[in-house]
């Protein structure tokens, strides 16, 4: 297999390639994944700034981090808890994107077999339990593989662009990936100086 350089190996720090592999982990069928929560918005530039400021960073990533701690203690109400608070900040139209998604992927895949909580979390969805949305279901795939937080969040937010814009292509989504991430850190560093 040839590297992104045309060497016989991909360099570690191939950020793409890194992405990429994060996303299969996240989602092994995120080829086929439709629009979840993210539609562009023609009038605004970039056509993903309005998802961004009213349901990216105010809802998904606080919920996705809550779900990274919850996940790494091993305690599924915690979970679970992140999951509903998830459901009841969507629009009911975006929620149910998200659920429909959520329950794909947890239905259509396992986790490695040493893992435990992804049948635990997975028996709450199938009774009702737990709303399942996909930010969730991605971050708890993402936990049973060991990913770091950052990979797990650009992961979802390829998806996420994937899904919204499906035939931009993978350097646009790749874009998207980067400018929700630069920004939103600069954000919390201004918020941080101003305090």
């Amino acid at each position: 297999m040839k590297g992104t350089d045309g060497s016989g190996t991909f360099q570690a720090d191939d950020s793409h390639i890194e992405l990429l592999r994060a996303v299969v982990l996240c989602h092994p069928g995120w080829a086929g994944l439709r629009r979840v929560t993210f539609a562009p918005d023609m009038r605004s530039s970039p056509t993903w700034l309005h998802w961004k400021e009213r349901v990216l960073v105010p809802v998904l990533l606080p919920g996705m981090e809550e779900a990274q701690f919850a996940c790494a203690a091993g305690d599924c109400r915690a979970l679970a808890v992140c999951d509903s608070a998830i459901d009841s900040a969507l629009p009911p139209d975006l929620g149910e994107a998200s659920r429909v998604a959520g329950a794909a992927l947890m239905e259509g895949y396992s986790a490695p077999k040493s893992e435990k909580f992804w049948p635990r979390y997975r028996r709450l969805l199938i009774s009702g339990e737990v709303p399942g949305h996909l930010a969730i279901v991605c971050t708890l795939r993402g936990a049973a593989f060991h990913l770091p937080p950052t990979a797990m969040t650009s992961a979802y937010i390829f998806l996420e662009a994937k899904g919204g814009l499906p035939l931009s292509g993978i350097a646009l989504w790749v874009n998207m990936v980067g400018d929700c991430l630069s920004r939103r850190h600069s954000l919390k560093n201004s918020n941080l100086r101003a305090a």
